[in-house]
């Protein structure tokens, strides 16, 4: 048999099915099955605009995903396409691994110049996972042999790398796999309370007034559940840290680059942490990129001697196109109009959500999150104790299949697209791309008005007979 690859030109004239069936055969027939049980199968996008999928039947789709917060400028912002046209235009070099890279050297600069000091000093990755590893790497070269031991927070998510894993305790993400840092040396905290982590570190008191801690990674507001701790957690956090000689790195991968209101989320509490990882929006929802972030003094602690500068290192890292991308999106979110801006419509959308909250109490219990990383928490106890005794033998998590029923109502009948996450499956996640506008927030509470008035134990009867063959575990 003769075999043939397609064409760019052509590959964008292939038909969704036929799509549908190599992503199913080529890359991951587990992930295809999910996205049919949502709808998401049925995507044949065209291009796309700011929030707007536009799609090939004529559908528009508005995107409160942002693709997991890569998109915090939407798709395609009209500067960021603009920076890869200059590049492109100017012939600017991409590859420069012999030399100093200019476009690196500025956006390492630019860095420095948003984060307080002396959180000086970058480290330029390909993902938000690789900028974890290098801070871990940058952990265990400084801190002392016997500081074998690390602090992380129930249903914190750091990245799917062997390193990463090490500080995820969601079963989704960590099971059946090995990770660089042993389990054992991983201690489990609980994310907000402090008195459990000051118990936690006089437990791992060593001799002569030292502790076996080296490193505590945190996410201000947990990515995955959207916690969000209380006021002044961060601080005490750091506190104990610096009193028993232990680094903190903060991951504001998911969070970070303006989500908040503040360009960082751990600017709310004006700390500063030994190390800060970012990624996700600073590639402007075109260019990946992630970024380890410390002081010029721990830097040279670990890679100062000329001889082991280079003992971490990635290859595409750092390259041209994606820093000229990276400067001008960090040029725009870090402007205090576009902050600003930011916290007035997450007024304006939390005030539309509460007030939906007080015309639903029975549907909805609490709108949690900051900014604009927002959860909608639904009560389906009621739904749960009925359904559980229809015993279902297909559906293990009832709560996965009411908010699947919701996602994709909310996707097939009002063209929103949104999303929720394992560790809990009875909050709705809203996530949409930073520029988005009132009038698109009114549409949204709209339809999600138009959704809550609904019957949502018939939304799952429709939902699960129309997903019978998908919902049966294989």
């Amino acid at each position: 048999m003769t075999k043939k690859t397609i064409s760019l030109k052509d590959s964008l004239e292939i038909s969704e099915k036929n799509c549908n069936v190599f992503f199913k055969r080529h890359i991951n027939p587990g992930l295809l099955s999910i996205y049919r049980i949502l709808g998401f199968a049925n995507m044949p996008i065209e291009s796309a605009k700011g929030l707007k999928l536009f799609l090939k039947d004529g559908r528009t789709i508005l995107d409160f995903t942002s693709g997991i917060g890569v998109l915090a400028l939407g798709h395609n912002h009209p500067k960021i396409v603009e920076a890869e046209k200059f590049c492109h235009e100017k012939n600017i070099i991409d590859v420069q691994k012999f030399g100093v890279n200019r476009l690196q050297a500025i956006l390492a600069y630019n860095i420095s110049q948003v984060m307080p000091e002396p959180l000086d000093t970058s480290f330029f990755s390909v993902s938000g996972a690789e900028a974890i590893e290098a801070g871990i790497k940058l952990i265990t070269r400084i801190q002392p042999s016997y500081k074998e031991y690390f602090i992380s927070f129930r249903e914190d998510y750091h990245g799917k790398t062997h390193g990463a894993l090490s500080f995820s305790n969601t079963e989704n993400f960590s099971t059946g796999f090995h990770t660089s840092i042993p389990k054992k040396n991983v201690i489990l905290v609980e994310h907000g309370n402090i008195s459990n982590l000051e118990k936690t570190i006089l437990n791992h008191k060593l001799t002569e007034g030292r502790n076996s801690i080296a490193a505590l990674i945190i996410e201000p507001i947990q990515g995955q559940t959207l916690e969000v701790p209380p006021r002044g957690y961060l601080n005490d956090v750091l506190a104990l840290c610096k009193k028993n000689d232990i680094l903190m790195l903060v991951d504001e991968i998911k969070v970070g680059m303006g989500r908040t209101g503040n360009l960082f989320s751990f600017f709310d509490e004006n700390i500063v942490p030994d190390i800060v990882t970012i990624s996700k929006a600073l590639g402007g929802g075109k260019r990946a990129i992630g970024v380890m972030v410390t002081s010029a003094e721990l830097s040279k602690k670990a890679y100062g001697k000329r001889k082991d500068s280079a003992l971490h290192s990635t290859t595409f890292g750092g390259l041209g196109e994606t820093c000229a991308v990276a400067i001008e999106t960090l040029d725009i979110i870090s402007s205090k109009i576009f902050l600003d801006d930011i916290k007035e419509k997450s007024v304006y959308f939390f005030d539309k959500l509460n007030a939906l909250q007080n015309k639903y109490p029975e549907k909805i219990t609490n709108i949690i999150g900051k900014g604009l990383f927002i959860g909608v928490e639904f009560d389906f106890s009621g739904y749960e104790k009925f359904l559980t005794k229809l015993r279902i033998p297909f559906i293990n998590d009832m709560r996965i299949a009411l908010m699947g029923s919701i996602v994709r109502c909310l996707y097939e009948k009002y063209g929103l697209l949104l999303h929720f996450t394992p560790p809990r499956p009875n909050v709705l996640v809203i996530m949409p791309p930073l520029i988005i506008t009132k009038k698109e927030i009114d549409y949204f509470t709209t339809c999600f008005d138009n959704l809550l008035e609904k019957d949502l134990f018939n939304l799952l009867t429709k939902f699960v007979t129309a997903n019978v063959k998908d919902l049966i575990p294989k």
